[in-house]
């Protein structure tokens, strides 16, 4: 390269100005280049299309607007200045696309952005990438400048090429989509934008912009789901107990559309009134109890009213939902439990009916044992009387007028002997004892069949207020014949007030808990004890039912609970029992534990609210 015209200090000059100086021949042969154009270049000659801006000498000084290419690969936007000098160009140029310290903050803001930014120039390349959207590459991230985006990124850019050549043609920007696969992470979506970048009137490139929306799509598919698809009911209020949505299952079941409770008291519009008719306050709505206590999920048993003014059962799960205000909101769930209480009501009573079958046998031997003596009891009863009808007929005969003179004596002796034939004394002490017995064969079957009917009747959907002492005794009634070649009952009943509750699910409680205890002594080696027993414990009712027999293993506690395990033979048992037990005792608020010693025995706790179940949001 040559030096500057001679008489001027033009080297030390150059070397001193922050821009690129370079001295240009006419045909675009870089003769000189300044620190600083070497610097910013990277010594590269071609960093300007030359041909393209030198002009003949004799044209006078000019200014072009063209992009410089960088050492790094990068171009940016220069406004270049040619001033003639005899036979060359004196060319400078200053950085227009951005200053220093713009171009440090647009940096700054492409690392810091959670989204991917690219520019592609006029001439088809990437002049620029961040490293979100140069991660999407396998190519390193300063290698990517000045390479075609289909060539950096061939696994999205097809399905955003015809966007970015639309943006090209109209000067309009195009948004769409894309899915791209990131190392092992599995396909993902993007945002796909390409945006023109204009210079003054000039547009100069297209700006890429990839925003990863996987997230987004899954939480507007899981939203759609919930929304659409979901077969529990759902809806959301505000901190003040306005509904702000309700998905389809909602408004199927309420009979209301959403936008017609949008903003209206999901309470005063969903909730049934109490059973007089009055409406319930909304200060006494479990559901607001829990949004407005913050605590956290919870399941409440509740009554929702229909459009229509008809009311169903429902189980609700209440979610606190912060929004921000003073109070929480909540999301609540629920599910219509017409069916399911139908079910079980139906369930417990089969069972009913299958523990009735599986007693039947001794049912009838305990029925036909009294039934037997009775029948006894009445032929002796029918011999007798015919014994004594004939006693009575010699007494008249005796007394009878047509006897006429016949001696007293004679009178007297044929009496006697009706009466040694009849056997007076002995009529006169069994006749008594065969009544007394028929009458007790007759109440004890009378008290099999009302056992056995409180068994068999399904129990209605109200609680009542019942004598469970009175219903263990009546238990007892109907499994005496599983019980009393087994073992020895021992009743420890102590004083109980009267229990609201479901009784007939009770009643099924304790004979799968009293006949699971026979069951447990059978294969003794010899008679065991049951010991039954209750008592009070504060506002709560106590009952337990304990044997002497095998035990159970500690790590089969819990799953004793669980429907359908069972640690019988096969054919003996379901495995329901106990799993009704605990849904029968957590129905009305109480609970059922297990204390249990192999070789010594086991005991079942129950406890029961006297007053029902309490409620789940006090």
């Amino acid at each position: 390269m040559t030096g500057l015209p001679s008489g001027v200090d033009g080297q030390a000059v150059a070397a001193a100005v922050p821009l690129s100086v370079w001295l240009v021949s006419p045909s675009g042969t870089v003769r000189y280049a300044n620190p600083h154009a070497l610097a910013y270049t990277g010594g590269r000659a071609d960093a300007l299309a030359w041909s393209s801006v030198v002009r003949p000498v004799d044209a006078g000084q000019y200014e072009v607007e063209c992009s410089v290419r960088r050492a790094d690969g990068a171009t940016r936007r220069h406004l270049v200045r040619f001033v003639p000098q005899q036979e060359d160009w004196l060319v400078t140029a200053t950085e227009v696309t951005a200053p220093a310290d713009a171009a440090a903050v647009l940096e700054t803001f492409e690392a810091a952005v959670p989204v991917g930014v690219g520019v592609v120039g006029r001439d088809g390349r990437l002049t620029r990438v961040n490293s979100t959207l140069a991660a999407l590459s396998g190519l390193p991230r300063a290698q990517q400048p000045g390479r075609p985006p289909a060539e950096v990124f061939p696994a999205f850019w097809p399905q955003v090429d015809a966007g970015y050549r639309g943006v090209w043609e109209t000067g309009m920007p195009w948004v769409g989509s894309a899915s791209v696969t990131v190392d092992d992470e599995g396909p993902r979506s993007w945002l796909a934008g390409c945006h023109p970048v204009r210079s003054g009137d000039e547009m100069i490139g297209v700006a890429l912009v990839l925003e990863d929306s996987t997230e987004r799509e899954q939480a507007r598919a899981f939203r759609s789901v919930i929304m659409d698809d979901m077969a529990e009911g759902l809806y959301t209020v505000d901190g003040d107990g306005k509904l702000t949505s309700m998905n389809r299952a909602a408004t199927q079941m309420l009979g209301w559309d959403e936008k017609e409770l949008l903003g209206r008291s999901a309470h005063e519009m969903m909730h049934a009134p109490r059973p007089d008719g009055s409406p319930q306050p909304e200060s006494e709505c479990p559901l607001r109890r829990i949004r407005t206590a913050g605590l956290s999920a919870q399941t409440v048993d509740e009554t929702f009213a229909r459009r229509d003014g008809s009311t169903f059962e429902v189980v609700c799960s209440v979610a606190p939902l912060h929004t921000g205000g003073p109070l929480p909101g909540a999301v609540v769930t629920f599910r219509d439990m017409t069916e399911v209480r139908r079910a079980e009501v139906e369930a417990r009573h089969d069972q009913k009916l299958e523990s009735l079958g599986r007693l039947s046998a001794g049912l009838a031997h305990e029925i036909n044992t009294p039934i037997q003596f009775v029948g006894d009891n009445t032929r002796f009863l029918a011999d007798a009387y015919r014994d004594m009808l004939e006693l009575l007929l010699v007494y008249r005969e005796c007394m009878a007028p047509a006897l006429g003179e016949l001696e007293w004596g004679e009178r007297t002796r044929r009496a006697q002997e009706a009466e040694n034939k009849a056997d007076i004394e002995y009529l006169e002490t069994e006749i008594p004892a065969a009544v007394s017995q028929s009458l007790e064969g007759v109440e004890r079957v009378a008290s099999l069949v009302r056992a056995m009917k409180s068994f068999s009747y399904k129990d209605s959907t109200e609680q009542a207020y019942a004598d469970l002492n009175e219903a263990i005794r009546t238990t007892l009634t109907v499994a005496r014949n599983e019980v009393k070649y087994v073992a020895d009952v021992h009743l420890e009943l102590g004083e109980l007030p009267e229990v609201l509750c479901h009784l007939g699910d009770l009643n099924q409680v304790f004979l799968n808990l009293l006949v699971n205890a026979a069951d447990a002594l059978k294969d003794k080696g010899g008679r065991g004890e049951i010991r039954i027993g209750s008592r009070m414990e504060g506002t709560t009712a106590v009952i337990s039912f304990a044997d002497d027999g095998a035990g159970i293993p500690a790590e089969l506690h819990q799953s004793i609970f669980e429907p359908f395990f069972t640690t019988k033979e096969v054919g003996k048992g379901t495995g329901q029992g106990l799993a009704l037990a605990r849904a029968v005792l957590e129905k009305h608020g109480g609970s059922i534990e297990v204390r249990s010693v192999p070789g010594e025995g086991s005991e079942f706790v129950l406890r029961l609210p006297v007053a029902g179940k309490p409620d789940a949001a006090a």
